[in-house]
């Protein structure tokens, strides 16, 4: 894996007929039609949140962190989704709870945009892929993430990738003009490898 213009590093994983690769520009298109689906908006961003061309480069594009691998997830060839794969930052750890900072954790958010690919086991695959890279190549101890809830699919994605309910976030997200609970979800390397 290299590194990027700003430093950030380069992702490009293929499995089967997943791939996962750095976001270019050339892939605004593809983001502005799913973040201009209701039903993809559900759960990422919320359905109020009016996506522009203009809003799709400054969110997704314009952003200057290099800590953060932003990834288009390709299935057969054809971009189906986003994600992004970033180390948990300083105030994260007090915030979930994590004492051991001396751990390399990592955090995950991500959506196939693509509903026609909702239910098929794709998601699973892009998180075991990940999960997989962040082992191996980032020597990670624990992945987090922190689902709405609601997101049933998701949740279910996540636990059948390794995923385990860690605790309850109340309130921990506004969501849609509306504080939300999640969950912390971890995988935990040391108790199972992919």
């Amino acid at each position: 894996m290299g590194k990027g213009k700003r430093g950030a590093q380069m992702v490009d994983i293929t499995q089967d007929k997943i791939r996962i690769r750095t976001m270019v520009p050339g892939d605004a298109a593809a983001l502005l039609k799913w973040m201009t689906d209701a039903r993809v908006l559900e759960f990422y961003e919320g359905r109020d949140k009016r996506y522009t061309e203009e809003l799709i480069r400054e969110d997704f594009f314009e952003e200057n962190n290099d800590s953060v691998m932003k990834v288009i997830v390709e299935y057969d060839g054809v971009p189906i989704g986003y994600g992004q794969i970033y180390p948990m930052g300083g105030e994260d750890y007090g915030h979930y709870g994590y004492d051991n900072r001396n751990e390399t954790v990592y955090c995950l958010d991500q959506f196939i945009g693509e509903p026609d690919c909702w239910n098929k086991g794709i998601g699973t695959e892009y998180i075991k892929l990940v999960l997989k890279f962040l082992g191996e190549e980032k020597q990670a101890d624990a992945v987090v993430m922190d689902p709405h809830q609601e997101n049933v699919r998701a949740l279910k994605c996540y636990q059948k990738a390794g995923f385990r309910i860690i605790k309850c976030l109340p309130e921990h997200e506004l969501h849609e003009g509306k504080m939300r609970d999640c969950y912390l979800m971890e995988y935990r390397y040391q108790e199972e490898r992919i």
